[in-house]
């Protein structure tokens, strides 16, 4: 029975991780292209992307694991978030901290959860340690002076 409960603790994770905030605007990238930059991205995108990958990554290995035990990862679909389409940075990356903060609380629960499953249990601490980052990173992107708009 714990086997199962690890399970759908996992793909619970699955669809969390996958469907977050962070991952949403990766997709639906709201701003216009930097002329700063040569590849038209702000040090903001590049790090939300960054974050982002980090993401994917894990979500790959969740998957790998659920598929090691012979289950099918289900990616659930995202939460309405249209209404952050047209909204600043530092609104937006605000709800992001706000976001991964609750993931961050996600994990912590599932850690406990799934203590006694090792191979779950080290995958989560590592995906709680970089949320953690994440939650570190987007801070100190609201204290940055380039996502201010001049006065």
């Amino acid at each position: 029975m714990a086997g199962q409960n690890n399970t759908d603790v996992l793909n619970r994770l699955v669809e969390r991780v996958y469907r977050c905030l962070l991952q949403y605007t990766v997709e639906c990238w709201p701003w216009t292209p930097s002329a700063e930059s040569a590849d038209g991205k702000s040090p903001e995108q590049k790090a939300i992307e960054q974050m982002a990958a980090r993401q994917q990554e894990f979500v790959g290995r969740l998957v790998e694991l659920l598929s090691q035990r012979g289950q099918v990862a289900d990616f659930g679909n995202y939460p309405d978030n249209s209404e952050l389409h047209y909204v600043s940075l530092d609104y937006l990356v605000g709800k992001l901290i706000a976001d991964e903060e609750r993931l961050v609380t996600a994990l912590e629960s599932a850690r406990d959860a799934v203590r006694n499953d090792p191979p779950a249990a080290t995958l989560i601490v590592e995906l709680l340690a970089a949320e953690k980052g994440n939650v570190t990173k987007l801070r100190e992107l609201t204290a940055t002076p380039s996502t201010k708009v001049p006065a």
